[in-house]
Formats: C-alpha cells, structure tokens, sequence
C-alpha cells in the first residue's frame, strides 16, 4: 500500500437537516461498519443490469445499500438523481448519499463494475485517507476481441473512505464551486493531488491497496467520459484474455450485449 499526499486544510463544514437511515444489525452481532453506495444512470442495457446487481448482491453480503439512480429501482434505500449527468454530479449524489448513511465507512459501486466479495471486505484505510483497490482489471465492450487490461491510476469506481473524511472533501467542493466546477474533464477523485489543485480545495491523504480477487470495470459508449462515447481509450500495458474468479474477458462483454 502507497499513502499519498498530506491532509493540510481539512474543511469542517456542518450538514443541517441530515436524515439518518436506520442502522443494519447482523442478527446478534454488532452493527456491520460500512454503507456500499450504488449510483447508476440506469442507461446499461437490461441483461448487464440484472447480472451486475445480482453479483453485487452477492458481493455485499449483510452492507446496506443505498441507491442513486435516475429512475425509481427496488435496491437497497433508493434516492432520485434529477441533476444533469455529469462527473461533477457523481459525486454530488456521492455525497447526498454519505451524508444520510451512518456506518464508518461507505464504498462506492457504479453500474459498470463488477465486484467481489474480497473488495468490500480486506482493507479499511485509516480515519484520515480514502482508499482505491488497485486490483481493477478493464475491459472495452467495443472491441472485436475483448480482452482485460490494467490501467496505471486509481478510480472512483473503487473507493473506500471513511464517511465523515469523505464528506469533509466533498462538502469542501461544493460549497467551493456551488453550482459545479466549469471543466468538467478536470473533476475526479477525492485525494488525486491534480485533481484537488484544479478544485482549489485541501490535499487530502490517499492510500492505495490490491485485493486478491480483482474488481471488473466495463467501458462502454454510454459512460460519462468523452473517452468511451468515442472509443478512444487506450489500454493499459498489462493484459490478458482469462484471468482468475471472472474467466474470458470475451464472456463479460457477451453479457453486456445479450448474447451470452
């Protein structure tokens, strides 16, 4: 694991008016220590949906869910996404959902990701850092013959943070830029020195770690990034047909086209 940057300026803006969900007990055991928030634009095409919730079902075990979508689903606590679809708004809704969770930890889950078990259960970082799981294969649902790729940066799509360091960055962001940052292309993830310089907003620390069994990132021409509507992406130097616990890159993209 790699600690990255030194937290300066930490905002400590108050929240009015939170609504607290109720807390999730394991029967007798105590209170289980992180929310998983799922955000989607609910523009993946059925069959990939129906696939990637039931494995994500799986993968969070007894975590509450709390879920942002454009339209109304039936997973987990729902909030309705009416803002326009932009990376600024990821983590607006982001942060609209911490702030109603009340575990210690929340995790982020997006539409177009495969998750394991292993992900949300091996690491927690410390109080004052948020975390990315390393172990993020790609793959690009355009190609002729898919395959998987690792990419040399870190992603939302993987991260784990303490809830209130997590919403102390995201409250400091959006009472810096209230009606969301001009250059969308320059927003990103909580703890990516850039990217916090682009905002003007405090350095905050981030930890990187690697699971054993890999979380799977799907790009598609419906993402947000300009870069998928147009297929222009490039992989990453490490690549492979079949990897461990998820098989053929081939048989995931299948699934995203209903031909599986």
């Amino acid at each position: 694991m790699v600690a990255r940057h030194v937290d300066k300026s930490a905002s400590t803006a108050s929240m009015a008016d939170r609504k607290i969900l109720p807390r999730s007990r394991l029967g007798g055991l105590p209170m289980v220590d992180m929310t998983i928030i799922y955000i989607t634009a609910n523009e993946m095409p059925n069959a990939w949906t129906e696939y990637q919730i039931d494995t994500l079902k799986k993968a969070a075990g007894e975590f509450p869910i709390i879920s942002v979508s454009r339209k109304p689903i039936n997973f987990g606590f729902n909030m309705l996404d009416t803002a326009p679809k932009s990376y600024w708004n990821i983590y607006a809704q982001l942060f609209r959902a911490a702030v109603i969770s009340d575990t210690e930890y929340v995790a982020m889950a997006e539409d177009d990701v495969l998750y394991t078990k292993e992900h949300f259960n091996e690491f927690r970082p410390v109080a004052n850092q948020v975390s990315y799981d390393r172990s993020r294969w790609s793959l690009f649902a355009w190609e002729k013959t898919p395959m998987y790729c690792l990419r040399n940066r870190v992603s939302n799509c993987s991260l784990i943070a303490p809830r209130k360091y997590l919403i102390d960055a995201l409250s400091e962001r959006l009472q810096k830029w209230p009606h969301g940052y001009p250059d969308d292309s320059k927003v990103g993830e909580v703890g990516r020195s850039i990217v916090e310089k682009n905002l003007e907003v405090s350095f905050r620390n981030m930890t990187e770690w690697y699971c054993i069994n890999p979380i799977v990132q799907l790009n598609h021409v419906n993402g947000t990034d300009d870069r998928q509507k147009t297929k222009w992406k490039k992989h990453g130097q490490i690549k492979a047909w079949d990897i461990p616990f998820w098989g053929k890159a081939e048989d995931i993209v299948k699934i995203y086209e209903n031909n599986y």
